[in-house]
């Protein structure tokens, strides 16, 4: 009987420390709003790592440090760049960051790290400088031609000859106007819409999960609040990941099946052949297809979309859209994003520069931190008990033999 108990206890307990190590460090238990202590423990973690890409001759580190800067610009990847420009303090020998940060403190910025990429673009040479503002406007142009920033942030220019009465109005019109236009470009609008999910029902080569991604994103458009506007970011970012054929096919089918349970097919694609099976001019069509949208949707199925969406606006928000898509090129499940999230709350563009420098192995340095939970406390618990009972039948099957073997002596006498 002991033989069995003890058997079990070995078998039992590697199982039950394999699931209790998975839930703590898998990501499972993390949470989707990182704590200040994980957000300046994964800083530490990504200063080290900066550190660590620097040669270990002093002599050669700032060579290293801004070719990579000049690298990063020749790429037009201005948020890399400017993370490490950001990370120059760990990247540099002693002497260069002593003047760094004396450079930096004479600086009359508000924020530290504005005030440090001031002082660390003067400390690069002359012709980096200028291809990192180039750049810097260069990139500024993409993001508002593809309605991933929002052109009312866009300074508008009104002609010379414009009449002064009517200066003032010209700004705010274009503004509005700009604004709205560049807002759904990405997403396209409902007309759009229509004429996609008709080819789509047809049989057409359409972007199933971008579709209903742009629906989502519409539909969102229409509600005027600060959640909706973050799901518009996160859905254009999103779509601008999937039509560059940017994410990973783990995160991808991931995403896929987040999204058809938001919007599933059993739902959607009888509520669309119904809504377009009919003649009908493009306004109706247009505004039927939209309710097969709204009728279509799943209510806790996009309620954990919107969990996800929640993530990636915030990644976009604490970098730049663009950004954001180069930081979800090493996301593979709902664990990943979270790491993301946390690196980008800790370094801002530095974890552009760090996932640009060091690929997947730079979601390593997210430390979440171990979340205990009622099911992990049980585990613990079990494998304790577990572990005194092994302890315990070894005890006992210990005492017993010595204790026959002490009865035999004297019989062998």
């Amino acid at each position: 009987m002991q033989a069995v108990v003890f058997n079990s206890m070995l078998i039992l307990l590697p199982v039950i420390g394999a699931e209790v190590l998975g839930a703590a460090f898998s990501g499972s238990a993390f949470s989707d709003s990182p704590g200040i202590e994980a957000i300046d423990q994964t800083r530490k973690n990504m200063d080290e790592a900066f550190a660590s890409f620097a040669p270990r001759n002093p002599a050669d580190r700032y060579e290293f440090w801004y070719d990579v800067v000049d690298r990063e610009l020749s790429e037009r990847d201005v948020a890399a760049a400017h993370g490490f420009l950001l990370a120059a303090p760990q990247m540099l020998d002693r002497k260069d960051v002593k003047e760094l940060m004396v450079a930096a403190d004479a600086e009359r910025l508000d924020r530290a790290d504005d005030r440090l990429s001031a002082a660390a673009l003067r400390k690069l040479p002359t012709a980096i400088s200028l291809k990192y503002e180039e750049a810097q406007v260069s990139q500024r142009v993409v993001d508002v031609q593809s309605g991933l920033v929002d052109a009312a942030e866009t300074p508008v220019e009104v002609a010379e000859d414009a009449p002064e009465s009517q200066g003032g109005l010209e700004v705010e019109v274009s503004s509005e106007r700009l604004a709205t236009e560049t807002r759904f470009r990405l997403l396209g609008t409902f007309q759009d819409l229509a004429e996609n999910s008709e080819r789509w029902l047809y049989g057409d080569r359409v972007d199933e999960i971008a579709l209903k991604i742009t629906a989502i994103g519409l539909l969102e458009a229409e509600t005027a609040d600060g959640l909706s506007d973050a799901n518009i970011r996160a859905a254009s970012i999103l779509k601008s990941a999937l039509r560059s054929r940017r994410l990973t096919d783990d995160f991808q089918n991931y995403l896929s099946q987040r999204v058809n349970d938001a919007l599933p097919d059993s739902k959607l694609r009888p509520a669309l052949e119904e809504a377009l099976g009919e003649l009908a001019t493009v306004d109706v069509r247009t505004e039927r297809a939209k309710s097969a949208f709204v009728e279509s949707i799943d209510a806790r199925g996009l309620q954990r979309l919107e969990s996800d969406l929640e993530q990636i606006d915030r990644i976009g928000t604490l970098t730049s859209p663009a950004a954001a898509v180069t930081l979800l090129e090493q996301v593979e499940d709902a664990s990943d994003l979270r790491r993301v999230r946390l690196i980008a709350e800790a370094g801002g563009d530095r974890a552009v520069a760090l996932v640009k420098q060091s690929g997947a192995g730079a979601l390593r340095t997210a430390d979440t931190g171990i979340r205990w939970t009622l099911e992990m406390v049980l585990q613990v618990m079990g494998m304790t008990a577990a572990g005194l009972a092994l302890i315990f039948v070894t005890w006992s099957t210990f005492r017993r033999n010595i204790r026959k073997k002490k009865k035999l002596e004297p019989m062998g006498a």
